[in-house]
């Protein structure tokens, strides 16, 4: 434990973030959590399973992790990063206007995962979360949370406001879906309607001339398929991006249908 050897007397608060970083890291290396699955479903268990793994096995991965930490911690910090707590509905109320020259992320899918579900353990060693209530909450205040009261939210939600998602066809979408499940057709309308409000704001956050690139998957509820990246791009250009382009990046690891792709669009 080469980082641990290096600290004499007690640990600062700084030391103890990332001792608690690199026990995730270890959990995450030795759990049963298929992390390449977009559900994140368990594998299959085995004789290597982390009941099974020997001791040492555990111990030399909390090894390699800790002294990676203490390595990478010494490296100069060549920009100040911000850190901003924001509701990405919001944007605009908490980051400056019409500054931000590049955005590039990756909003959650509309297909029921959650993350709040997946990475409680890890969120609870890290000190975010105390009980299942805070995750339940925190999971309803995210675009797409769908665990816990979230559901129990979802299942009530109507829009505050009337307003049309501006893609052809997307009411009947709604109501296919609703054919099967009003609780599923209520949580894809409620998707899109929060992305709308993150894309106005984003729209106002974002320099003239500023590019956006944002990585999205469809998704199928039932036999109904939802064009995620088609209703993402006719939401930028409602909102008066230009220049919106579609590619397609790759298959999932999932059901047929589902790809990623790649949405390019500019501020003009």
């Amino acid at each position: 434990m080469g980082f641990i050897r290096r600290i004499s007397g007690s640990c600062s608060e700084k030391t103890l973030d990332l001792l608690k970083i690199a026990f995730c890291r270890t959990m995450i290396t030795h759990s049963s959590a298929s992390f390449n699955h977009q559900s994140m479903s368990f594998k299959p268990q085995n004789n290597l399973s982390l009941f099974h793994r020997a001791v040492d096995d555990v111990l030399m991965t909390w090894d390699v992790a800790v002294e990676e930490l203490y390595i990478s911690a010494q490296s100069e910090v060549q920009t100040t990063p911000g850190i901003f707590l924001c509701d990405a509905r919001r944007l605009s109320t908490v980051l400056p206007h019409n500054y931000y020259t590049c955005v590039i992320t990756s909003p959650p899918y509309p297909n029921r995962m959650s993350y709040i579900r997946e990475l409680r353990p890890y969120m609870y060693w890290l000190g975010y979360l105390r009980d299942g209530r805070e995750a339940g909450e925190l999971d309803w205040q995210a675009i797409g949370g769908t665990w816990g009261v979230a559901t129990s939210n979802v299942s009530r939600w109507s829009p505050p406001e009337p307003r049309a998602i501006p893609y052809p066809g997307f009411p009947d979408i709604i109501a296919k879906i609703a054919e099967k499940s009003d609780l599923l057709a209520r949580y894809v309308h409620k998707y899109f309607y929060d992305i709308a409000d993150h894309i106005n704001d984003l729209f106002v956050v974002t320099r003239s001339g500023g590019s956006i690139r944002y990585i999205v998957g469809n998704s199928k509820f039932y036999d109904v398929i939802v064009p995620v990246e088609a209703i993402f791009a006719s939401m930028f250009i409602d909102r008066g991006f230009v220049d919106v382009d579609v590619r397609p990046i790759r298959k999932r690891t999932s059901k047929k249908e589902l790809y990623e792709y790649l949405i390019c669009a500019r501020k003009p």
